[in-house]
């Protein structure tokens, strides 16, 4: 019986020695992180007036600050690069759990790729990893079958080997963060652009099921919430899309607002203005950022 105890001592002691250090690597995982964002959210310190959705092109295409400044409305960046819908409606219905729900959100629009599940776009399980000791996280991590169960129980189980860092990574200078959440392009654009005047073909059998689903799904949480939804279709350096844009309105609820940029504008047809085909450079987005605003304040 003695051994019995001492055996129950010496794991019961191991477990505990265990769970602390399992912890301890945890909560470091989530101070080395550059992107404080998700976790502001779950703490409840991202309550304004309007808030920006998207992937890249939300992120670096749309200022926070500037629409703040022309609109009138307290507003925050909460677009992540390459995250696809799924994502995007994990963002939102964070936003609602912790946070008072804004009054408007601009949605950009990849176009054509919104919809479209091959394009590398994903749900950015990345940024939900380092902040693994929160059990909302964890839970998303178990939904997304990337943890077990177990997890639940054990902090053990909420570790992963890229966890084990010991210096704080710093976002690319690229495009680096600024306070309202937005990530601008600010270097030099990466060549000279042809611009396209050829109108490309758009079929719905490109589409995934998944994403259309989420997309409705958004649509239903923010008209639950009174929540304007403002969709804009940033330029490419190319001719408007106009073939996916009319399959857009399609899924799109009718309440809801939608934003094209001025295609008469001869700035979208100037590579200076442009990092790449599909993303504009710090000073092209403040172009941009001013016609929506302007969109804005018609309403």
């Amino acid at each position: 019986m003695k051994t019995f105890f001492k055996n129950i001592t010496f794991f019961g002691s191991v477990f505990f020695v265990l769970a602390q250090c399992s912890y301890f690597i945890l909560d470091r995982a989530s101070s080395l992180e550059y992107d404080k964002r998700l976790e502001m959210l779950m703490e409840g310190e991202i309550n304004k007036e309007l808030l920006v959705f998207g992937s890249s092109r939300g992120s670096g295409n749309i200022l926070a600050a500037q629409l703040e400044k022309e609109t009138g409305f307290s507003s925050y960046n909460l677009s992540y690069q390459a995250a696809n819908l799924l994502y995007q409606e994990f963002i939102l219905k964070t936003v609602i759990a912790y946070n008072n729900p804004p009054k408007k959100i601009v949605m950009a629009i990849d176009n054509p790729a919104e919809f479209n599940g091959n394009t590398g776009m994903r749900f950015r399980n990345d940024r939900l990893f380092p902040l693994s000791k929160y059990n909302y996280i964890n839970s998303e991590l178990i939904n997304q079958d990337k943890r077990t169960v177990l997890s639940k129980l054990l902090y053990i189980d909420r570790v992963s080997t890229n966890m084990f860092k010991t210096t704080k990574v710093n976002p690319p200078s690229l495009n680096p963060f600024e306070s309202c959440g937005s990530r601008p392009i600010i270097l030099k654009p990466k060549g000279e652009l042809v611009y396209s005047k050829v109108l490309p073909d758009y079929s719905i059998h490109v589409e995934t099921a998944s994403y259309i689903q989420a997309f409705k799904n958004m649509q239903s949480i923010c008209k639950k919430n009174n929540i304007q939804i403002i969709f804009v279709f940033p330029p490419n350096f190319m001719v408007f899309n106009s073939n996916f844009y009319n399959r857009f309105k399609q899924l799109m609820f009718p309440e809801n607002k939608v934003f094209v940029y001025d295609t008469l504008n001869p700035a979208y047809k100037n590579d200076r203005y442009f990092y790449d085909v599909s993303h504009l450079t710090k000073d092209g987005a403040k172009i941009f950022t001013t016609e929506i605003s302007q969109f804005i304040k018609s309403l």
